[in-house]
């Protein structure tokens, strides 16, 4: 089908930025949303990437990213499948333009999709980085379920409490490189008057920070007395997460093929997320743990030879009310 006879000629504007608010809800490196789409009269969706979406010190080779991208792509998938369409393989396209963008893939829009079995939780998905709230029996049965060939499931709460110390030492690894920190600074919105607080990044409420511990973030997180807080072995303290780690049922290992793409990681990562929300738990990243080679290396042994570890997630329960849904730009902005 072609031109007017296409599935998506007959979707209003209306419709085509809720496919986009749909897709952008998919995880994404610091909250950055580097995904921007095109939708082509002849039914093909291209998807971009957002130029000044990048985190250069953290994420110097883009890898991040094209997972941040992968992600976007498979949320489009789950959100076309809702009007009964699918979403073909992508294609790398590179003569596509916009302005201020690169393009990423083409993919082609057809009838006869079956609505995604995990779409009803995309939008009960959330990060939650505060402490949990229980253990018990039913919620490691919940975290077990998660085990499959490119996931492992640690439960054990002695082996969790040597994962929030060496995690802990990861962090501090990231964060007492100044470089580093004001990247990361870069993308905290921490005042609800910060203009960019309901757009992007990280704001207080979804790093679970109480009104004493954003305001006192506030000051202690800005850079210049971030490092001086360092020289004086006070800064280690205040990017912890060993209560939280500890707080988790289980930490899901994310081990994809060493033969995947990050694109391709991206889009089976945001599945795995989903399946977490479907079986009733909360999940928080610990990137630090897999970005840093020594602590790495402590899950190597629970990695097959042919599979890459890629993602630590400490999952749990929220306490009720307590998981804040993370703010997307504009859907007009996403349109390109």
């Amino acid at each position: 089908m072609t031109g007017s006879n296409h599935p998506l000629a007959h979707l209003s504007r209306e419709a085509l930025e809720a496919l986009v608010h749909e897709a952008a809800r998919a995880p994404s490196v610091h909250n950055v949303q580097p995904a921007r789409w095109r939708f082509e009269p002849g039914g093909d969706v291209i998807l971009f990437r957002a130029l000044d979406r990048r985190l250069p010190v953290a994420d110097p080779t883009g890898h991040d990213v094209d997972v941040s991208l992968g992600a976007a792509f498979e949320g489009m998938a789950i959100a076309l499948s809702r009007l009964g369409l699918a979403l073909g393989a992508p294609a790398p396209e590179r003569r596509a333009q916009a302005e201020g963008c690169e393009p990423v893939v083409r993919a082609r829009v057809s009838a006869g999709g079956t609505l995604d079995p995990l779409a009803p939780h995309v939008l009960e998905r959330r990060s939650y980085r505060g402490r949990f709230s229980r253990r018990g029996a039913r919620e490691l049965a919940s975290a077990r379920l998660m085990e499959a060939s490119d996931v492992h499931v640690i439960d054990d709460a002695a082996d969790i409490r040597l994962s929030s110390r060496s995690h802990d030492a990861a962090t501090w690894r990231f964060e007492s490189r100044p470089e580093y920190h004001a990247e990361l600074w870069s993308w905290l919105r921490l005042s609800r008057r910060d203009p960019r607080y309901r757009r992007d990044g990280l704001n207080a409420d979804c790093l679970a920070l109480s009104t004493p511990e954003r305001l006192g973030a506030m000051v202690l997180l800005y850079p210049i007395v971030f490092r001086l807080l360092g020289h004086l072995r006070i800064a280690r303290h205040l990017v912890s997460e060993a209560g939280q780690v500890r707080s988790a049922i289980a930490l899901v290992l994310f081990m994809p093929r060493r033969t995947d793409s990050a694109f391709d990681v991206g889009r089976r990562f945001y599945r795995l997320w989903l399946e977490i929300t479907a079986a009733g738990l909360h999940a928080a990243p610990m990137s630090a743990s897999v970005d840093d080679p020594t602590t790495r290396g402590q899950y190597e042994p629970l990695v097959p030879a042919d599979r890459r570890l890629a993602n630590v997630l400490r999952v749990g329960h929220a306490p009720v009310g307590a998981a804040a849904e993370s703010y997307r730009l504009p859907t007009a902005e996403l349109l390109v």
